[in-house]
């Protein structure tokens, strides 16, 4: 089975950059340039991991966090953020909040990929998601 990521953002470069470089170690990616995309999308799709802004107009990421851990269909996912917020009061909220990772704009695109890869190879089948081929 292959990975998939809900990769969340309004910037259309960016979703484009990360779908590509996903793409490279075999995941799905699934995008949203909103909030509510993103709710429908993640109950809809059940991605295995969710990469999110926290920036975004309409629905903030912040929002968007809190009503993926509060579903039952959702909260278990695990989410990284992608955020140009660098402060340390962002990054303890959003840890507070329940996601596994927290990577600032402009990252590194072999961190994203190890990030990512790190969130969907867990568990006791080392061949889930598809990751012994990577």
């Amino acid at each position: 089975m292959e990975a998939r990521a809900l990769v969340v953002d309004d910037d259309q470069l960016l979703l484009r950059l990360v779908e590509l470089n996903l793409a490279k170690i075999g995941v799905k990616v699934y995008t949203a340039p909103s909030g509510r995309e993103a709710l429908r999308l993640a109950a809809a799709e059940k991605p295995d991991v969710i990469l999110l802004d926290i920036m975004m107009p309409g629905m903030d990421g912040y929002e968007v966090l809190r009503q993926l851990k509060a579903s039952g269909e959702t909260r278990d996912i695990p989410v990284i953020m992608l955020t140009a917020k660098t402060g340390k009061e962002d990054r303890d909220k959003c840890m507070e909040m329940g996601v596994e990772a927290y990577l600032t704009k402009p990252f590194k695109l072999e961190e994203l990929r190890e990030t990512v890869k790190k969130l969907v190879c867990t568990g006791d089948d080392p061949g889930r998601n598809g990751c012994s081929r990577r």
